[in-house]
């Protein structure tokens, strides 16, 4: 029985962590290029890297997100030749992708307040402005 109860466990903490990444993808490529221009393989990499491989990105899933967000015009890309024949693509965050990003940034850090608090309430406890009041 026990067996069973853990990978259900186990099948539900990976569909949450799926469901996170793909949620977050988008911000955390934007945050990355508030930083400097960088090419998709770097992207991935450095989401890799600071998140000690926790977070990892497939090239299939997040080149079209780039894609898209050069669509919005939130990025543009740029290419650089590198060695004798090979050439990589830069992608450079937009002034409106700045803005897009802070927003971003700004929406998901209040609703992981919101999120965080109902995780720790109990019946009568009202989310007000960042803080927690008590229905009496």
């Amino acid at each position: 029985m026990t067996l069973r109860y853990d990978a259900i466990m186990n099948i539900k903490k990976s569909n949450l962590l799926t469901n996170l990444k793909k949620a977050t993808i988008e911000m955390l490529l934007l945050k990355l290029l508030t930083e400097k221009d960088m090419y998709g393989y770097q992207l991935s990499q450095e989401l890799k890297k600071r998140s000690q491989g926790i977070y990892t990105v497939l090239e299939g899933s997040m080149y079209p997100i780039l894609y898209r967000l050069a669509d919005l015009g939130y990025i543009s890309f740029y290419e650089t030749k590198v060695g004798k024949r090979q050439t990589r693509v830069y992608y450079h965050l937009e002034e409106t992708g700045q803005q897009y990003v802070q927003n971003m940034k700004q929406s998901y850090n209040e609703y992981l307040d919101v999120i965080s608090f109902l995780l720790d309430s109990a019946e009568g406890d009202v989310y007000k402005n960042g803080e927690s009041c008590e229905i009496m």
